[in-house]
């Protein structure tokens, strides 16, 4: 067929097997695509951008079966609904399709830019591209089309964005500079069989509009097969661009440049408990110095120095998340003077076209404790733009089995201060927490969590959304996020099997970050 449509559109069953569909240019494999195609009623249409191939004569097939009727679209319609009623309020969501890991965070010239792992041909794990989403505010998100698609080198495995300040490439065009995605590329495609997993880089000149992939490609070949996810960052101290890369196991490894395509591997270290996923950030802590902090995936976290441009890890790996909910956070580049950092949230949802979510920004901060330093994560300070109104509760002291009830309407901030040592039992939807000051223990109903020591704040910030429970824990040293579900009434219940108090019960009603 003659493409001349941005989409083609596949009627999707997900309960059906996978089949490769695969798009020929004149006998020659340009893309191809695991789908679980229907011929009868579809769950799911998917919506397959193919407008860098317009006006060519492109062949599709099925490896099994044969291909049912596929549409063209121009735009998105009503076979990918966006249904409100559905959305989180205050977490992004494609369109349609999966996303996973938020990739390439960047503020460049004005704008902050989203890029995420994503599959446009299921509401699960697969065919990974870039999507893309913008911002002005951090807040209220616009899709892009797609950034990144798979080649001949593989599909879009996760990676970061820096903006060419030097103009190292010479590619900046007007005043605009440079956006540079660096990426891996993962051969687990038919169109990029036989190769080996690499690291690659791809640029745009016109502020993320469109994107072209550098022609010296892959800029990092293989240091071991499957090393991936690049995380870039300048060091002033050094005067050289530092790549952080997952290698196996535990272990990555420190790559440094001076032009962003030369990269020589320097060092490898150790995450223990961790893998995949690192972000390598620079923070100044709260008694003025200046600390390096490498992450990965699983929340897990050391802190450092960069000596001559290298990691030298000053105390032992902690953690900053309780559970695995959230997952693969990066940070921004181009925020200076503050950390931001946006994480996956597994949100499972199910009979819907869109599955999982991207985290509401968080701002990240660096306390000393001791002899050491703590990361402490709280909602970024934007939160405050999208506050309608704040409540206090009339506190007083409750007696066994007293509950204190209130209702909430969706999206809502929650802060509470326990009063004493009395276990509270927490009610939020269809989760139940236990919270034991004294102990210093949070529970659910599958397992129990040792928060912090030596941290002065015991109060509890929930962020409180259609599909996440989300709570900030001793001031932000720690975060467990779970899923939830509503029933009709939405409500938050506080007891306790023994007399208890309260000192502060704070609702603050939040806009949704979604104009409806």
């Amino acid at each position: 067929m003659v493409i001349k449509h941005r989409f083609l559109v596949f009627p999707i069953d997900r309960k059906a097997e996978e089949t490769l569909v695969t798009f020929t240019v004149d006998g020659r494999l340009v893309y191809d695509l695991n789908m679980r195609l229907t011929h009868g009623k579809p769950d799911f249409h998917a919506f397959v951008d193919v407008s860098r191939f317009h006006g060519q004569d492109v062949c599709l097939a099925a490896a099994e079966g044969a291909l049912p009727h596929v549409a063209g679209a121009d735009d998105w319609d009503e076979r990918a609904p966006f249904d409100v009623q559905e959305r989180p309020l205050l977490h992004f969501t494609p369109r349609n399709g999966w996303n996973n890991d938020p990739n390439g965070l960047v503020y460049a010239n004005g704008t902050y830019h989203m890029f995420f792992q994503y599959n446009p041909c299921d509401v699960v794990w697969g065919n990974m591209h870039w999507g893309h989403a913008t911002s002005s505010d951090l807040i209220h998100w616009q899709e892009k089309e797609i950034a990144l698609f798979p080649d001949e080198l593989g599909v879009m495995f996760s990676g970061s964005a820096i903006v060419d300040e030097r103009n190292l490439l010479g590619l900046k065009q007007g005043d605009t500079d440079v956006i540079l995605l660096f990426y891996t590329a993962e051969p687990v495609s038919q169109l990029a069989a036989g190769r080996q997993t690499t690291q690659c880089l791809a640029y745009s000149t016109d502020n993320g509009c469109t994107f072209v992939k550098h022609p010296q490609n892959p800029i990092v070949p293989t240091i071991v097969n499957g090393n991936r996810d690049p995380k870039v960052l300048w060091d002033e101290a050094s005067q050289r661009y530092l790549m952080a890369l997952y290698l196996d196991s535990d272990r990555y490894a420190i790559l440094h440049s001076h032009d962003l395509l030369h990269w020589e591997k320097v060092q490898e270290l150790h995450l223990e408990g961790d893998n995949e996923c690192p972000d390598l950030m620079l923070l100044t802590a709260d008694d003025g110095q200046r600390k390096a902090v490498i992450g990965g995936a699983h929340g897990c976290y050391q802190v450092g120095d960069l000596l001559d441009g290298r990691f030298v890890p000053t105390q032992p790996v902690r953690r900053l998340y309780l559970n695995e909910y959230c997952y693969a956070h990066q940070t921004y580049s181009g925020t200076p003077g503050r950390v931001v950092q946006t994480t996956w949230h597994r949100a499972n949802v199910e009979g819907t076209c869109f599955s999982q979510e991207l985290s509401f920004p968080n701002e990240l901060t660096l306390r000393r404790q001791g002899n050491e330093y703590q990361l402490c994560i709280l909602p970024a300070r934007e939160l405050e733009d999208i506050v309608l109104c704040r409540s206090n509760a009339v506190l007083q002291s409750y007696q066994p089995g007293e509950v204190l009830r209130q209702a909430v309407a969706l999206p809502v901030a929650v802060r509470l201060q326990p009063a004493g040592d009395a276990e509270l039992i927490i009610r939020v939807g269809d989760q139940i927490l236990q919270y034991h000051p004294a102990a210093r223990t949070l529970s659910t109903s599958e397992e129990t969590y040792a928060l912090p020591e030596g941290a002065e704040d015991d109060s509890l910030l929930m962020l409180l959304d259609r599909y996440t429970f989300k709570v900030h824990l001793c001031g932000g040293t720690t975060l467990l996020a779970l899923p939830v579900r509503w029933e009709a009434a939405q409500e938050i219940e506080i007891s306790a099997e023994m007399p208890w108090q309260l000192a502060a019960f704070e609702c603050t009603q939040l806009r949704s970050s979604f104009e409806v």
